[in-house]
């Protein structure tokens, strides 16, 4: 239910929701909520920020902002890097303008994804520093 409501708010709002938001839904306390965020058994989805207890991201989505920006309807979503912002592009499922910059010289990239065809309508290359398997040795490296 908590990841439900999590991933639900995200993708509807734009934004994470805070463990505020998280113990009003529940009807518990903040603590309880942070346990829960700290608790949660799925894998390396939903991570908690080591610091605040808060969502530090929600795979592939970023709590805070990044280089990886996707509008549509008003909202605004962040992902963790270019493989999570397509992840994210897919998830939202609607059409969407994406907004990022290549790592390597800064310029800018705009695209957008039409999740019927699942086409970015250009032709990028994505480099990632790391073999997918070290991903989560670091994943704030990552």
């Amino acid at each position: 239910m908590l990841r439900t409501f999590i991933y639900d708010t995200l993708i509807a709002d734009g934004a994470m929701p805070s463990s505020v938001e998280i113990a009003a839904h529940f009807s518990v306390s903040k603590p309880d909520a942070l346990r829960a965020l700290r608790e949660m058994k799925v894998g390396k989805t939903v991570l908690p920020n080591p610091e605040t207890g808060e969502i530090w991201m929600a795979g592939p989505f970023a709590a805070a902002a990044t280089p990886y920006v996707l509008r549509a309807a008003g909202r605004r979503w962040f992902a963790n890097c270019a493989w999570d912002m397509l992840g994210v592009a897919t998830l939202v499922a609607t059409p969407v303008d994406i907004e990022t910059q290549c790592t390597d010289c800064g310029d800018p990239i705009t695209m957008h994804f039409e999740p019927q065809d699942q086409s970015l309508g250009t032709e990028l290359l994505v480099h990632f520093l790391l073999p997918a398997r070290q991903w989560y040795d670091d994943i704030g490296f990552t």
